[in-house]
């Protein structure tokens, strides 16, 4: 009771002015940062209403003091109420836990040759911004792509400076042209750049500058595929982030779809623990953390519900922005169609296990698959050779539903010749479980790349070797059966031992997706581990062509010069210089590489 009579003399004194206010606990930790429009008002409705949600309610059984931060307006409050947040992270507020600006890129407007370049973070700096990208890759796929369409600086252009007698031919207005072209390609104009360069190529035509028209030709073509490629959501080609809430047993997600110039660019899933909130107020929140820093601002952000402080909320982002920036929750038509797909985008996010939900997707997983236990273990195995040689294995280990990369293993098969991949999976099972069953370090699943083949080598060295309690399935890409004039499709197939069919979890399952992220693991790391054995084995036998040169000297060649190309380039008293290399060797050598280029 002395803890609310304090509580309440504390409120009486507040001023009915907006702010900021911090409930701390016994210790001074701060519980809860909140902000009001009129601080006595806000607080005092605490205390005022017998209902409530369950986080605020214990949030309050908690309080044991409160402070306050007076500011001249609501949006000087709103601003500092997040940086109290960030600096603090009071547990009973919504926190995003996602620091990362995805990729954007810029395009320099101050210089006489525009660069396009990769940038985290978007600046008041007179350039302009696109994006964000789901990816520091796709950005770079795009980056690549505008530079084979258009003669345009870009930061891969990394031997600019050296090229600077060519670039400084160009005329700046018909480079300015070039930049305009770009921008409209970025935007999503990609039918008004087409109408604009057949303009420009009939131009040209009529001028008999035939090769210039035939360059823009070719230019409409490439453009015109990438326009067939991507996915057109709207019309309108107006920038906009679609945000979709869903919530679990477990945990919540938020899905942030990007849509830029009316393309659909990909999108991004944020998790949360389990809160009592209303989808308002954990959106709000949301928001708020979001386009704090750096973040790009679309012209348009559609939401499922209204927010408390929408209003405030718009004109601060139009801040950001330099523009308006509107606020939607779309009942009907194309931006209703757009907030479903990130709702399900969210569903799907919590589901897989990427929004903190691993467990439910664990025990989905063993429901569907027949399995005795909560797989929360997985290894699996892939084999990587080209016809026979080079030939590795690959075991990867997730443990609760996330990489275990600690526990990653390598194999060089040594017992197989030729292209044999039964006998190699048996080779890289057999080494490695006789070693995991000796030390009791034993998966719950153990999961195979390929069919009924593999799962069967696999039953057998489990046999032999008398281990129990380890479950096994292999996942296979399989047409299906299909009539005479049709080939079938190709299919995802679980193969499992108590089955003699196999089981279908659905081409867009979670539970698939997952069994693949899996799958696709082991064969990255195979595939890694192969082309470096490759490579070395292709080194020792250019060099163990050169007669003379045997693996001592191929050896101190390789760590003298660090490559062969550049062994390749050297001359012939380079080569002399190498440790046990005699000036008949050298010659040996260099003439090799002349003869054989």
């Amino acid at each position: 009771m002395d803890r609310l009579k304090s509580l309440v003399r504390k409120i009486d004194r507040l001023p009915p002015d907006p702010g900021v206010y911090l409930f701390k606990d016994p210790g001074g930790k701060i519980l809860y940062v909140g902000k009001a429009a009129n601080l006595r008002h806000r607080v005092r409705s605490y205390f005022q209403s017998p209902a409530g949600d369950l986080k605020t309610l214990s949030m309050l059984e908690q309080a044991a003091d409160l402070d306050s931060l007076v500011t001249t307006n609501e949006k000087e409050a709103l601003i500092l109420e997040d940086n109290l947040i960030k600096e603090h992270h009071p547990r009973y507020n919504v926190k995003l836990r996602d620091d990362k600006n995805y990729p954007c890129l810029r395009l320099s407007l101050e210089e006489e040759f525009p660069v396009l370049s990769f940038a985290r973070r978007i600046r008041k700096d007179g350039a302009l911004y696109f994006g964000p990208y789901p990816s520091a890759r796709s950005l770079r796929e795009t980056l690549k792509l505008i530079r084979q369409l258009f003669p345009i600086r870009t930061s891969l252009d990394t031997k600019f400076t050296q090229r600077m007698p060519t670039w400084a031919k160009i005329d700046p207005a018909r480079y300015r042209e070039t930049v305009h072209q770009v921008r409209m390609f970025l935007e999503g104009r990609n039918e008004e750049l087409v109408e604009s360069l057949k303009k420009k190529m009939e131009e040209d035509s009529g001028r008999l500058d035939f090769e210039a028209a035939a360059r823009i030709r070719d230019q409409i073509t490439h453009i015109e595929k990438v326009i067939e490629k991507q996915k057109a959501v709207s019309t309108d080609f107006i920038d906009r982030d679609v945000l979709g809430i869903n919530r679990g047993g477990e945990g919540m997600a938020v899905y942030l779809l990007f849509v830029r110039g009316g393309k659909l660019l990909g999108g991004k899933g944020f998790s949360f623990p389990p809160s009592e909130l209303p989808d308002a107020e954990v959106l709000q929140s949301f928001i708020r953390q979001y386009y704090l820093e750096g973040k790009f601002i679309p012209s348009q952000v559609l939401i499922p519900v209204f927010l408390p402080d929408q209003a405030l909320i718009e004109a601060w982002l139009g801040e950001g922005r330099e523009e308006r920036v509107r606020i939607l929750v779309p009942r009907r038509g194309t931006k209703r169609d757009l907030l479903n797909l990130a709702e399900e985008n969210a569903e799907k996010f919590l589901i897989s296990g990427a929004g903190g939900n691993s467990e439910g997707l664990l025990k989905t997983l063993q429901e569907k698959l027949h399995l005795e236990k909560i797989p929360r273990r997985i290894e699996a195995f892939d084999i990587s050779n080209y016809q026979g040689k080079y030939a590795v294995g690959s075991m990867v280990t997730f443990e609760d539903g996330k990489p275990a990369k600690e526990r990653y293993r390598l194999f060089r098969i040594k017992t197989v010749p030729g292209a044999d991949d039964y006998g190699m999976m048996e080779e890289v099972l057999r080494r490695h479980y006789e070693k995991a069953l000796a030390e009791k370090d034993l998966p719950d699943l153990v999961l195979l790349d390929g069919g009924r083949g593999q799962l069967n080598v696999a039953r057998e060295v489990f046999r032999k070797l008398q281990i129990q309690g380890v479950e096994l399935i292999s996942l296979a890409k399989e047409r299906t059966m299909a009539g005479p004039l049709s080939r079938g499709k190709i299919e995802e197939k679980v193969y499992h031992p108590r089955f003699k069919s196999f089981l279908s979890l659905g081409k867009h399952s979670p539970l698939l997706n997952f069994l693949d992220s899996v799958r696709d693991e082991a064969h990255r790391f195979a595939i890694a581990y192969h082309k470096k054995i490759r490579s070395k084995g292709t080194i020792k036998s250019i060099l163990g062509e050169i007669p003379g040169i045997g693996p001592g000297r191929q050896k101190e060649l390789l760590e003298f010069f660090g490559s062969v190309d550049k062994i390749k380039e050297a001359s012939a008293g380079e080569l002399a210089k190498v440790p046990n290399m005699s000036r008949r060797a050298a010659q040996a050598v260099y003439d090799f590489f002349r003869q054989y280029p």
